[in-house]
């Protein structure tokens, strides 16, 4: 009996598979009937490289080498384009670019057609973005360091511009400066770098920054922020006398080295010839004196005072706000004392000091031209100025001073 049942499952099954081949048989035939189906071979790696109100697709070529070109749809296969096959080797790069699309997200549908008009099956490049004017619109320059956005050597000027970290995928920015020549110059700051040196910038200009992004790794387009930004105001805040000021003091020295008597010449300073009038009127503005020193005295001390007496140096200086510290040594007898910064290259005699070019100004007599006095002054551009003394006095009379310090405030 057992052996009765399993032949009759056998025979069973035997009649599912004959029944099952006749129909897949049907089903070929009917498929033979319109001819075999061939489909090219297909690319491959499909990608893309995101661009402005364009994009750029990218794939290995399909190695079949009966595909003669390929053919690509968007827009629910309203738009297409056509590119010849030049290249079998599936090693190589297809680059298409598509032009004039509208900002917002794509799919591509890329098939592979032989010689014999075969379509292949379609590759898909979807979520493709395009990018444009809001994207752009929504990117700002490289922020700075707002503690310290700048780092100034007050004796070298050298000038050290400090940037945050970029925060999206920033190509560069470009910096825009004035030297002390009038010169502009273009730096670029390199995303991984958050300085930048500005050499020999001019003091008082402004420094302008624009920076460029892209908006994903590889884009074919950069994308430059529409509004350029001014830095923050730079300044050098400090003593800047030897920038300036030669010969300051502590002491003065003398530009006639060769004598070694007491009345010579300041190094470096300008003087009238009201000031020579010791020696036989040959030599003055000048002592040895707390080591050397600008030094007005009347002839001899007891003889004639000095008359509208002049010392005074000349240099050109940046927009900004300064102060000039003047230090007072010795003094003695009835004195008209002026320390004066006047624009140009003289200083005024002291009938006109409260009219013409002078730009600041400290008068003092017996009773209060001791000590330190400062002189402060703005100016709005880059100005050639004067700084020195004007001074009369009368006879068994002198006065002395031993530094002066030129500060950027």
């Amino acid at each position: 009996m057992k052996i009765y049942i399993k032949n009759i499952i056998w025979l069973l099954l035997a009649a599912i598979a004959i029944s099952g081949c006749s129909k897949m048989d049907e089903n070929y035939k009917k498929l033979e009937k319109g001819g075999e189906i061939i489909y090219p071979g297909v690319i491959s790696n499909q990608n893309y490289l995101a661009g402005n109100l364009r994009t750029m697709l990218i794939w290995n070529p399909s190695p079949d080498p009966k595909v003669v070109k390929y053919k690509i749809y968007w827009n629910n296969k309203q738009d297409s384009l056509t590119v010849t096959a030049t290249d079998h080797d599936p090693a190589d790069t297809v680059k298409v670019l598509i032009p004039n699309l509208v900002e917002g997200t794509y799919s591509f549908n890329v098939y592979s057609i032989d010689d014999a008009g075969h379509i292949s099956i379609p590759l898909n490049i979807n979520s493709v973005r395009v990018f444009g004017a809001v994207y752009e619109s929504a990117l700002f320059n490289r922020g700075y360091n707002a503690d310290t956005p700048f780092i100034v050597n007050i004796l070298t000027g050298t000038v050290q511009l400090k940037f945050n970290p970029p925060d999206s995928i920033n190509i560069k920015t470009i910096i825009n400066y004035t030297d002390n020549a009038n010169k502009t110059h273009a730096l670029i700051l390199k995303p991984d770098s958050n300085t930048i040196t500005l050499p020999d910038f001019q003091f008082g200009t402004a420094v302008t920054y624009q920076s460029s992004y892209i908006p994903l790794k590889g884009a074919i387009d950069t994308f430059t922020v529409q509004a350029i930004s001014t830095y923050p105001t730079i300044k050098r805040i400090g003593d800047i006398t030897a920038l300036y000021i030669k010969n300051p003091g502590n002491p003065f020295l003398r530009s006639d080295v060769e004598h070694t008597d007491k009345w010579g010449y300041p190094l470096y300073w300008s003087y009238n010839t009201n000031v020579l009038n010791q020696d036989g009127d040959t030599r003055g503005g000048w002592s040895t004196d707390n080591n050397g020193c600008i030094h007005f005295e009347a002839e001899n001390y007891s003889g004639n005072g000095v008359n509208n007496g002049k010392v005074y140096q000349t240099f050109t200086l940046p927009a900004g706000n300064y102060a000039i510290d003047v230090q007072t040594a010795g003094y003695g007898g009835s004195i008209n004392a002026n320390e004066v910064v006047a624009a140009g290259t003289s200083l005024p005699d002291i009938t006109a000091l409260s009219t013409g070019n002078t730009l600041a100004w400290f008068h003092g007599d017996q009773n209060s031209i001791g000590g330190l006095h400062t002189l402060n002054f703005t100016l709005t551009q880059n100005t050639t100025v004067t700084f020195g003394w004007v001074v009369s006095t009368d006879s068994y009379t002198y006065l002395q001073f031993t530094s002066v310090k030129l500060r950027s405030l």
